[in-house]
C-alpha cells in the first residue's frame, strides 16, 4: 500500500497538480479582489476582457504569497517562474470554467455566499461574524460589499462545476488490482557506466590551447559592468530621537482612551447574545411578523430550546444555524431598540418583541462575564508614550517624504535634498547591481536602478516606498563598462571546459561502439569491456527512483518483460551529464503481493478516484480551451510592446 501511495504521489503525480492547480491558485480566491484596473485587453474570453492590469495584479499578488511562504526565495528566480504568460493562461482558464458553469444552469445564490462569508475567520472578532470587521477589510481591499460577494459567487459557481468532474469519479478494485502491480512493481537490473568526470581526468590542455581558446571567445570571459550607487533613505526610526513625550501628555492621552473604552462599554459586564429575527417583507407586514415572534416564543416557553427555534424561525442566515448566537456585542454594534432590551435582560431569559428597521426580534442573553476594570494609567503609560512617540516620528518622516519627493524633481544630484532634509548620501564601492546588498537587492530598488531614468538618463530615481515607514530614492554615481577579465582568473575554468569537451568526444566515440557491439550481439560483458570498468547491479528498482540514475530507472521500467528466467537486451541511455550507462532489467517482481485490509481498500480506491478526477478535469479544461472563443494578445503583457 505504501508503495502505491508512493506511486500515484510520484513525479507523474506532482506534474498532474501543477497542470491543474497552479492556474486556479493564481486566479482563485483573489478573483474578485481585483477592483477596476485598466489597461490593454491581452484576452477575450466568451465575450469578456481580461486587461494587463489584471494580469500584472495577480502576478504581483501570486509572487507576493510566495515570498511570504519562502522568504529566501531568490528574486530572480521568482520573477522567472511566475511569469505574466503563465497568469493569463490561468485567467483563462477560470473564466472558461465559469462560463462553461453559467451555460449549465449553475445556480450559487446571494444567500448561500452570505452564509459562506459569516464562516470566514477574517470577518470574525472573538470567533463571531463582525459586520465592521467585513466592512473594514474590504475597504482596505478597495472592494465594497456588493463586488465582494458577486466575485464569491462566481468562486463557488466554478467550484461546482469542477467538483461535478473531480470529485465525482471513481475506480473499481480491479483497476487499483492492476495499478498496484504496476505502481508497486520492482525490477533488478545489471549495469556498466561510462562516466565522462572519470574520463575529464585522463585528459591534459596545454597553456597555449587556453590562451587560444581565451583569444577566440573573449565576449565570454568580460566582467560585468560595475556600478558606484548613491541613495538615501528616510526611516520613522531616524526621528523617534528627535521626539519628547511629557507625562502631562501621557496622561491626557489615557483621559482620551478611557473615555473611548467607556462610552464603547469595554467596563461593562460582556454579554454573549442570540436573538430570532423575524423580518419584514412584501409577504409579511408588521402585525404578521410579530405574530410569527410570539409563535416562536410560545415555543420556547414550552421547552424548545432557544437554539432549535432560531434555526426554525429565524430569517438571519448568518446566526440561524449556530442557534442564532451573536456572540458579545459592543455598545453601537446593534440597533438602540436591541441595546436597550438586552440591558434589562437578565441571563436565561427572552424578552418580549423588539421592534427595529430590520424587523422583529427575540433577544436571549445566554451567558454574562464579570465586569473587567479599566487598566490603569501606570499600567497603560508605557504603552501610550511609545505609541505618541511613535505617531510623532511618522508625522515627521511624512513631511519629510513630501519635501524630499519635491527636491529629488528639481536638483541633479542627491546631496542638495539630502541636507535640506537632514539625511546623509550614501555611495557603495563598485558593484554589480544584479549582486547588490540590502536596501539596494530590494525589488523595487533594482527595478529604478535598472529603469531608463536612472541607468540610461543619470537621473534620481522617484522616491520609492519600501514600506509606510521606510523611502529611498537612488542615483548612478559612476558606472564602469564591461572589461575582459583576465586570463589568469579564467584559465583554470577553461582548461576543465576542453577537457570537458574532449571527455565528451570521447564518450560518443564509445557510446557508437558499444551500440554497434549490441547489434552484432556483443553481450552486457563485451560493453563493460569496451568501456573499461565493471558490471553493478541494483536490486529493487522502484519506479519514480534515483539511483543509479533517474534515466535508467525510467528505460528499465519501459523495457518489454523477457519471459520467465531470461533478461531483457542491453539498452544505453545518456545521462544528464553526458554520461553513458549500459543496462538490462534481469527480473521483475509485480506488486500488489500484500493484500489490503478493507478499510485500506477504501483508503486506496479514494485516492486512485482522486487522480482520475483530476485527470478528467485537466482533460475538460483542454476540451474548453480548443472549442471556446477565446483571443489571445499575449505582446500586449507588456507595456512597452505595441500591439
Amino acid at each position: 500500500m505504501q508503495e502505491f501511495r508512493r506511486f500515484v504521489r510520484g513525479p507523474v503525480g506532482k506534474v498532474l497538480l501543477a497542470a491543474i492547480i497552479l492556474p486556479f491558485v493564481i486566479s482563485g480566491f483573489y478573483g474578485y479582489f481585483v477592483g477596476g484596473s485598466t489597461g490593454d485587453v491581452v484576452a477575450e474570453v466568451e465575450g469578456s476582457k481580461i486587461t494587463r492590469g489584471v494580469v500584472n495584479q495577480r502576478v504581483e499578488r501570486v509572487r507576493n504569497m510566495l515570498r511570504e511562504q519562502s522568504p529566501n526565495m531568490n528574486p530572480a528566480l521568482l520573477d522567472s517562474f511566475v511569469r505574466p504568460e503563465m497568469v493569463l493562461d490561468g485567467i483563462v482558464n477560470e473564466q472558461l470554467i465559469l462560463s462553461a458553469a453559467e451555460q449549465s444552469n449553475m445556480v450559487f445564490s446571494e444567500k448561500q455566499v452570505a452564509a459562506d462569508i459569516y464562516k470566514v475567520p477574517l470577518f470574525q472578532v472573538d470567533g463571531k461574524f463582525s459586520e465592521q470587521r467585513f466592512e473594514r477589510e474590504l475597504r482596505a481591499r478597495g472592494m465594497n460589499p456588493q463586488t465582494y460577494v458577486q466575485g464569491l459567487r462566481q468562486d463557488m459557481l466554478k467550484e461546482q462545476f469542477r467538483a461535478g468532474f473531480m470529485q465525482t469519479d471513481f475506480s473499481l478494485p480491479l483497476e487499483l488490482n492492476e495499478q498496484r502491480r504496476l505502481g508497486e512493481q520492482s525490477r533488478d537490473i545489471r549495469y556498466v557506466q561510462l562516466d565522462i568526470d572519470s574520463l575529464r581526468k585522463q585528459f591534459t590542455v596545454s597553456d597555449e590551447d587556453v590562451k587560444a581558446f581565451y583569444d577566440d571567445n573573449q565576449g565570454e570571459f568580460m566582467r560585468p559592468e560595475e556600478f558606484k550607487v548613491s541613495y538615501v533613505e528616510l526611516s520613522a526610526d531616524k526621528y523617534k530621537d528627535q521626539v519628547s513625550v511629557t507625562d502631562e501628555e501621557v496622561e491626557a492621552e489615557y483621559d482620551v482612551r478611557k473615555s473611548i473604552m467607556e462610552e464603547a462599554g469595554a467596563g461593562d459586564a460582556r454579554r454573549h447574545v442570540s436573538h430570532i429575527l423575524i423580518e419584514l417583507n412584501d409577504d409579511r407586514d408588521l402585525d404578521q411578523a410579530k405574530a410569527r415572534a410570539r409563535e416562536a416564543a410560545k415555543a420556547i416557553a414550552d421547552g424548545a430550546s432557544f437554539a432549535d427555534v432560531a434555526a426554525q424561525y429565524s430569517d438571519d442566515l448568518g446566526s440561524a444555524q449556530s442557534g442564532g448566537e451573536l456572540g458579545v456585542v459592543s455598545k453601537g454594534a446593534l440597533p438602540e431598540e436591541m441595546e436597550t432590551a438586552i440591558a434589562e435582560l437578565s441571563p436565561g431569559t427572552v424578552s418580549a418583541p423588539v421592534v427595529t428597521d430590520a424587523g422583529v426580534h427575540l433577544i436571549f442573553v445566554t451567558q454574562e462575564d464579570t465586569a473587567t476594570a479599566l487598566p490603569s494609567l501606570a499600567d497603560l503609560s508605557d504603552q501610550i508614550r511609545a505609541d505618541l512617540t511613535k505617531a510623532r516620528a511618522e508625522s515627521l518622516l511624512n513631511e519629510d517624504v513630501s519635501k524630499l519627493e519635491e527636491l529629488l524633481y528639481e536638483h541633479p544630484d542627491l546631496q542638495s535634498p539630502a541636507e535640506q532634509v537632514g539625511v546623509s548620501v550614501v555611495t557603495t564601492d563598485w558593484i554589480d547591481l544584479a549582486a547588490a546588498n540590502a536596501p539596494l537587492s530590494l525589488p523595487q530598488v533594482q527595478q529604478a536602478l535598472n529603469s531608463e531614468q536612472v541607468r540610461q538618463q543619470g537621473h534620481n530615481s522617484d522616491l520609492i516606498e519600501v514600506d509606510s515607514t521606510h523611502y529611498i530614492a537612488v542615483r548612478i554615481a559612476e558606472d564602469k563598462p564591461a572589461e575582459p577579465m583576465p586570463l589568469d582568473e579564467v584559465s583554470f575554468a577553461i582548461r576543465e571546459r576542453l577537457k570537458g569537451e574532449l571527455a565528451m568526444d570521447k564518450v560518443q566515440q564509445l557510446a557508437k561502439m558499444a551500440e554497434k557491439t549490441i547489434e552484432e550481439g556483443g553481450n552486457l560483458g563485451s560493453v563493460a569491456t569496451l568501456f573499461d570498468v565493471e558490471i553493478a547491479e541494483q536490486e529493487g528498482l522502484q519506479r519514480g527512483g534515483a539511483e543509479p540514475a533517474m534515466e535508467v530507472v525510467n528505460g528499465a521500467f519501459s523495457a518489454p518483460r523477457a519471459a520467465e528466467g531470461d533478461v531483457s537486451p542491453v539498452s544505453i541511455t545518456r545521462l544528464g551529464n553526458g554520461s553513458v550507462v549500459a543496462y538490462q532489467v534481469t527480473s521483475v517482481a509485480d506488486g500488489n503481493a500484500e493484500p489490503l485490509s478493507a478499510a485500506q481498500q477504501q483508503a486506496a480506491l479514494i485516492e486512485l478516484g482522486n487522480v482520475e478526477g483530476q485527470r478528467n478535469f485537466r482533460q475538460v479544461v483542454a476540451l474548453l480551451r480548443d472549442e471556446g472563443d477565446v483571443e489571445l494578445y499575449p505582446s500586449r503583457l507588456s507595456a512597452n510592446q505595441g500591439e
